[in-house]
C-alpha cells in the first residue's frame, strides 16, 4: 500500500481492506485487496514447493459534475486513463515490492462509468498478479533455543598423565586407556567459559 500513496491523483487517498472503514468519502481514492492465490506445485517429490501467484485487486474510483453531451464520463474516464498508468509506473518501480517477486504475470483492468443525479461515479478495477516462490522454508519454521553460553574444555594430547584414571571425563570414550604415553588421559588441562550477549 505505501508504494502507492502520493504517487496517483488520490494521493494518499489509499485503503486496504483493514482500514476501508476510515475513509471519509474523498474522491479521487483507491481500495486495496487481495481475495485471489493460486499455488501450483513444482512436482510430486521432495519437500514441497509452490509459485504462488497473488491477485492484487485495486478499485480506483473518481467523482465529477455531470456535464451536457457525457463530457462529465469523458472527463472521469480520462481520470482513470491517468491514475492506471500511475498505478501501473508505481508499481513496477516499487524495489520493495519488486524485490519479493518473481514477476507480474498479469494485469487486467475496466473502467466502467454511472450516472448518479449531479455526478458521474466511475471506477477503474485492475487485478494485477503477483508471482512468487515459496519453498519448505516457508512452511516448516524450525524452533530454536538462543544460544546463552559456550563452555569449552581442552583435554590435550601432548599433555598427558600416565597412569591417572579420571571417572568425571566429559568425553570418555576419546580416553587413552593407562598407561599412556600421549593423550588425552580424561582430564581438562585449560577451558573457557563465555557468556553471549541475548538477541533480543
Amino acid at each position: 500500500m505505501d508504494g502507492l500513496k502520493g504517487v496517483t491523483l488520490a494521493g494518499d487517498n489509499v485503503f486496504s481492506a483493514r482500514t476501508w472503514a476510515t475513509w471519509k468519502g474523498v474522491y479521487p481514492v483507491l481500495f486495496l485487496q487481495s481475495p485471489i492465490e493460486d499455488m501450483e506445485s513444482l512436482g510430486r517429490n521432495g519437500a514441497p514447493q509452490f509459485t504462488v501467484t497473488t491477485t492484487l485487486v485495486i478499485s480506483a474510483r473518481v467523482e465529477v459534475k455531470t456535464l451536457p453531451r457525457n463530457a462529465g464520463a469523458a472527463q472521469a474516464t480520462l481520470e482513470l486513463e491517468q491514475i492506471q498508468n500511475q498505478i501501473k509506473i508505481a508499481l513496477i518501480n516499487y524495489s520493495p515490492l519488486m524485490s519479493q517477486l518473481q514477476q507480474y504475470p498479469f494485469i487486467r483492468s475496466e473502467i466502467s462509468v454511472s450516472s448518479e443525479g449531479e455526478s458521474e461515479l466511475a471506477e477503474l478495477v485492475m487485478q494485477i498478479g503477483l508471482e512468487f516462490y515459496q519453498g519448505p522454508e516457508d512452511f516448516y519454521p524450525v524452533p530454536t533455543t538462543a544460544l546463552e553460553q559456550m563452555d569449552i574444555s581442552s583435554d590435550l594430547t601432548n599433555v598427558v598423565d600416565t597412569t591417572g584414571v579420571y571417572s568425571d571425563a566429559a568425553f570418555p570414550d576419546s580416553v587413552i586407556p593407562a598407561p599412556r604415553t600421549v593423550g588425552p588421559d580424561g582430564r581438562a588441562e585449560g577451558g573457557l567459559l563465555i557468556d553471549l550477549p541475548s538477541q533480543e
